[in-house]
């Protein structure tokens, strides 16, 4: 039984999507589509039916959990500037937001506010951040450290 790879099963869902039109040349333009998909996979509309009827697959569960490491005590970091070093990038960017958000001076301008803001809420829901939200959190972070002397 041969399974169909994870690109051509996404192709051959959408021309399968078009075997439902009220349209005679659609339905025969997504039939056609269907075959060429699996003829350019090297597979054929045998493949298809044995993966569509494949049992699903067996899910493997763990019965013993395993123990979490022992936690470390209360550690002293002294200045935030020595426990950034090594950081992963997106603790840096975490960093980078909290104190920026944090800041009472008034030096962020409201656009600039808002989106530090929503740089806080993207990384709590664990969203990578955009190579253009970082450039402008580096620059607005760089005014800041600079601003403060």
């Amino acid at each position: 039984m041969t399974t169909l790879p994870p690109p051509v099963a996404e192709k051959c869902a959408k021309a399968i999507g078009q075997l439902a039109s009220p349209h005679e040349g659609q339905v025969m333009a997504g039939a056609r589509g269907l075959l060429r998909i699996l003829e350019g996979a090297g597979l054929d509309i045998t493949d298809l039916s044995d993966h569509i009827t494949a049992p699903p697959r067996e899910i493997v569960k763990y019965i013993h959990k395993p123990q979490d490491p022992p936690r470390a005590g209360p550690r002293d970091y002294g200045d935030w500037r020595q426990t950034w070093a090594g950081c992963d990038p997106r603790r840096q960017h975490k960093a980078r937001v909290d104190l920026l958000t944090s800041d009472q001076t008034g030096f962020l301008t409201d656009w600039e506010f808002t989106f530090t803001r929503s740089l806080s809420r993207q990384l709590a829901e664990g969203r990578p951040l955009s190579p253009k939200q970082i450039t402008i959190l580096g620059d607005i972070y760089a005014r800041w450290t600079e601003a403060r002397g």
